[in-house]
């Protein structure tokens, strides 16, 4: 099977593992959302029958006509949350079983407190209103007969009668009914023993005095005097009925919730893991195929990076795509390869003639300043066989005179001194010459005094470096030998000057060339300076790249440099460095670790 029919299934099972994802996170979502909703509606199901229990806690305390009219909004709301909460969950029998429990326990409490509700309109909701209201005017009357009759006696007694109500109505303790009864029986002796015409008159305000207080208390019991007794009692009994139901209902719905998001969870936990085990199967598949042939691949290529070898080779087997990928990669390598070796063969064939241009120029300049004293040297020869053959002919004609004798010495040994020095001045050239010559020849490791060497190659650049336009400064130790490759520096030292006279001359002032050395630790540094044009801060980080140059329109080939670089890490095992200040100039600068030296005396021993 190829790769991308696996990778293909491998796409498969992960579109479906992430189809299962979003179905299961839409039934979440809708499961949440139905659950928000079930949560809302239950909460304003209990609010509306916790308002339902409050508001009768208040019309059992306050007993005010307003809170009686409240009563029937707060069940009309009642039952919209409960139809509400009731479509909900109509697809749950159990639920609904429960919520049909409480509604009848609301029903029962409504029935309840309908009697309640009629039982205290019976009482009155104010003193003037009710038996409350009829008993009490009864009571008055009694009082205003007492007070008109000016009978102390009955009017002292009525008022512990009504003591006696006041006392009973406060505290409901039975003993303030048995003391009211006392103060009636007295009072209707009193009535009867005060009245012989009237009394029966006066008895009948008091009969239905008593009448009515004891109705009112007949009414008072029978609505309770605490939550245990009366329609109080049958009112608590279906208010908790009520809050026990509902919180069945509610850790009911609750659990259903919870049991509905775990099954749902469960059961995409387990489509999930069955689509991954089929993926890691799948995986491990892909992995037995390909690893090998990765791993192998990672191989060559590390190998490759590492040791810049493109003879390497993948060697890979089979048909598949990364085998063909192993194919491709060698025939790359194999292309790399042959790319190299002509580039190489190329930039050999390019740093030679490089070299030989150095040397050109170098020849170029000795035979340039070899020409002044052998011109001279030639003109005195010239001169001076004229004028021996000059006295010559006035020997032979017999006219020669001493002065003449004495003038054509005086001009033969002016001419000899000229062609003397002269010829010695060429005899140094070629000296010079010849050194650096089988410097370049014979690139040994030997013994050499470095400031003798760079003077010497100066020298074979003084007629480019005409005084006038170039200042040449030479700070090193006279004394100063090093044991290592002569004709390297000199290479390093041409290209250094080629490169100065080439890019770093200002055609508006001189240019200053110093050379110096020193030993530091061991370490030999060596620094080529020019106070010239400088170089760009871009090209300082690649200015040792090879074909890196400013003037290839005029001829430059950007190896010199390369060249310069190549010598000195891997001729003179050292390092090299290009610096170039923001006020102009360039220094090469090369440290030289493992290089021998030592200092001379005047005596040629080492110091």
């Amino acid at each position: 099977m190829q790769l991308r029919h696996s990778v293909l299934l491998f796409k498969g099972a992960a579109f479906i593992s992430t189809l299962v994802v979003c179905i299961v996170s839409w039934f979440l979502y809708t499961e949440v959302t139905n659950g928000i909703k079930l949560e809302r509606a239950l909460s304003d199901f209990e609010g509306s029958i916790n308002r339902l229990i409050e508001h009768q806690e208040r019309y059992v305390v306050e007993r005010e006509v307003h809170l009686a009219q409240a009563i029937a909004p707060l069940f009309l709301s009642y039952q919209d949350q409960f139809n509400h909460l009731l479509t909900l969950i109509l697809d749950e029998p159990e639920h609904v079983n429960q919520l049909s429990k409480i509604d009848e326990k609301i029903k029962k409490f409504r029935h309840v407190l309908g009697l309640f509700e009629q039982s205290q309109t019976k009482l009155g909701y104010n003193e003037t209103e009710g038996v409350y209201g009829e008993f009490r005017y009864h009571a008055h009357r009694l009082q205003s007969i007492a007070t008109q009759e000016s009978l102390p006696q009955l009017e002292i007694l009525i008022l512990e009668l009504r003591r006696a109500e006041k006392d009973y109505l406060l505290r409901f303790k039975p003993h303030y009914l048995t003391l009211h009864q006392q103060h009636f029986e007295r009072a209707t002796e009193l009535i009867e023993a005060s009245f012989a015409k009237q009394a029966g008159f006066y008895l009948q305000y008091l009969a239905k005095y008593q009448h009515g207080f004891l109705e009112y208390v007949s009414l008072i019991q029978q609505q309770g005097l605490t939550h245990k007794q009366g329609l109080r009692a049958k009112m608590y009994e279906n208010i908790q009925a009520v809050k026990t139901h509902s919180k069945i209902l509610n850790e009911s719905l609750s659990k259903m919730r919870h049991d509905n998001k775990l099954s749902l969870v469960f059961s995409a936990l387990i489509g999930i893991i069955l689509i991954s085990i089929g993926c890691l199967i799948l995986l491990n598949y892909l992995n037995n195929r390909v690893s090998k042939h990765i791993l192998k691949i990672n191989k060559v290529l590390q190998r490759v990076t590492k040791d810049e070898d493109f003879s390497l080779r993948a060697d890979l087997f089979g048909d598949d795509e990364i085998a063909q990928i192993g194919h491709q990669l060698d025939g790359l390598f194999a292309f790399i390869e042959t790319l190299l070796s002509r580039l190489s063969a190329a930039q050999t064939r390019l740093i030679e003639e490089a070299k030989i241009a150095s040397l050109g120029n170098m020849v170029s300049g000795f035979a340039h300043e070899l020409n002044t004293p052998l011109g001279i040297a030639i003109t005195s020869q010239s001169h001076l066989k004229e004028q021996v053959q000059v006295i010559k002919a006035d020997l032979e004609s017999g006219l020669l005179q001493k002065q003449a004798l004495t003038k054509l010495i005086t001009e033969a040994e002016s001419a000899l001194f000229l062609l003397e020095n002269n010829l010695l001045r060429t005899a140094s050239l070629i000296d010079d010459f010849k050194k650096v010559a089988v410097h370049q020849q014979y690139d040994n490791l030997d013994e050499f005094n470095l400031k003798t060497l760079v003077t010497g190659v100066f020298d074979c650049y003084q007629s480019e470096l005409f005084p006038e336009e170039y200042s040449v400064e030479v700070e090193i130790p006279d004394n100063l030998v090093l044991d290592s490759y002569p004709a390297t520096f000199c290479q390093i030292l041409s290209y250094c000057i080629n490169n100065s006279i080439s890019h770093a001359k200002v055609p508006s002032r001189p240019l200053t060339i110093l050379v110096s050395a020193m030993v530091v630790n061991d370490f030999v540094h060596v620094y080529f300076k020019d106070d010239g044009n400088g170089i760009d801060k871009e090209l300082i980080s690649v200015i040792f790249e090879p074909f890196i140059t400013t003037k290839r329109h005029d001829g430059g080939t950007g190896l010199g440099l390369s060249i310069v670089y190549n010598l000195v890490t891997q001729k003179l095992k050292g390092e090299v460095k290009m610096l170039s200040p923001d006020h102009g100039g360039a220094c090469l600068h090369i440290i030289l670790e493992n290089t021998k030296y030592r200092y001379t005396t005047d005596e040629g021993i080492a110091s």
